[in-house]
Formats: structure tokens, sequence, C-alpha cells
């Protein structure tokens, strides 16, 4: 996981806390854990063949964790900058060479760490309604880095090696809060996310020599996380 990342996090949060052009009231911290799942995605292996070899992925379930500090703007809108880390989808799928079928299995691993700015809208505030359970609904944008593991091919001795790679990423989010306390609340949500494309290393390994990929292999993170957090307001 990139340490620039938490730390831009935090630094955030310390300059919040510490403002005083910010009310105490309107400024939140947010943690929590959760749950992702990848969706089906195929992956283009960049050989000089046409066509490519490519493997039909499908994913384990990963956790994810989640850390925000977020600001009230009006009485129905929350901006949230929002660190998250999915903890390794490990992808598995039949491989295909040159088109064909081959019987075996490719497979690798993805760590994913995204850092993003999300807008918030207050529906029972929209609506003008005092409920307890309080829903909303946002959308947001930034970065995300792909840590993929190296990439093998059962009972074949290939292999490609690890690679880190970043891009644009944004997700899309339903979720209530449920007040515990006087500044505790309970955070639920359900986010579809859209983290960009992972990449594998150009360098190689097959038939007992290094080789180098015409292109990497290329995979697009689609994920569909639950997640529980806890909102502390200042």
């Amino acid at each position: 996981m990139n340490k620039q990342l938490p730390l831009a996090v935090l630094t955030t949060i310390g300059i919040a806390a510490t403002n005083p052009a910010f009310a105490a009231s309107d400024i939140y911290l947010k943690g929590g854990i959760g749950w992702a799942h990848s969706e089906e995605e195929s992956a283009t292996i960049g050989d000089l063949a046409d066509p490519p070899d490519q493997v039909a992925f499908e994913s384990d379930d990963s956790l994810a964790y989640q850390l925000g500090v977020g600001y009230r703007l009006t009485k129905w809108l929350d901006a949230e900058l929002s660190l998250s880390h999915i903890d390794g989808f490990e992808l598995s799928g039949p491989y295909e060479n040159d088109g064909s079928p081959t019987g075996e299995v490719g497979r690798t691993e993805v760590d994913t760490t995204s850092i993003m700015v999300l807008g918030l809208v207050d529906l029972a505030a929209v609506l003008d309604a005092s409920w307890p359970l309080k829903p909303y609904v946002g959308v947001g944008a930034g970065y995300a880095r792909h840590e993929m593991g190296r990439f093998t091919i059962t009972n074949f001795s290939s292999r490609i090696d690890s690679h880190t790679s970043s891009g644009f990423a944004w997700k899309a989010v339903l979720g209530a809060t449920y007040p515990l306390g006087e500044n505790v609340s309970l955070d639920a949500s359900y986010a579809y996310a859209d983290y960009g494309e992972a990449e594998s290393s150009l360098d190689a390994y097959e038939g007992g020599g290094n080789l180098q990929l015409n292109a990497p292999l290329t995979l697009d993170i689609h994920s569909h996380e639950l997640s529980l957090s806890l909102r502390y307001r200042l």
C-alpha cells in the first residue's frame, strides 16, 4: 500500500481539525471495513500472436478498508476525502493460447488502493424529513494504484512478472447513517467502483528463457462493495 496516500488523508484531517475557519460540528472522521467483489473480466496478454492470449478471470471476495474525513458544505451536501484499500483480489480463469482453449488456468492477484473526493447528498435533508435513519447517495472520482502480482499458468513454466500501475478511478455510493450517540453514527453503504486498468510487467519467462512482451497483461478492475463504518463528528 502506498504510504503517501494515508499520509495525505491524515494531513487533511489535521488541517481540518485545527483550522478555525471550519466549524467543528461540520467536520467528521470516518473509518470502517467491508467486503469487495470484483466483476468477471477478460484479460489480454500482450504477446505477438493474433489473436492474443487471453484469460477469463473470476475473483474471490476480498476485505476492503476505508478511512475518510468529511465536511458539511450545506444542509444537504457533504464533501468527503476517502482512502480505501482492497486487500487482494485473487484472480483465476481459463487460459487461451492464440485464441484456443488450453485447459490450463491463469492466476494472479491485484491489490488496489484509491483516494477519491466524494459528494454525498443527504436525502432526509433534501426532503426536509426528520428520520432517525438518514439515507444518502453520492458520487466521486480520484486516483487508484494497482499492485499486480506475478501471473502464472498451471502446468506451464511461463510467467509474467509483477508490476505497479495507476490511473483514474470513480465510484457511486448508496448508504445510510444511524445515530449511536451525540457525535457518533453508524454508516452502512453499497458502492460500485471503477478503479481503471491494472497492468502487469513487460518482463516474462517462457520455455527456459526470458522475453519481453509486446504489451502488458491488462485487466479492468470493477468492484461491488459493502461497507460498515463509524462516523465521529468533531
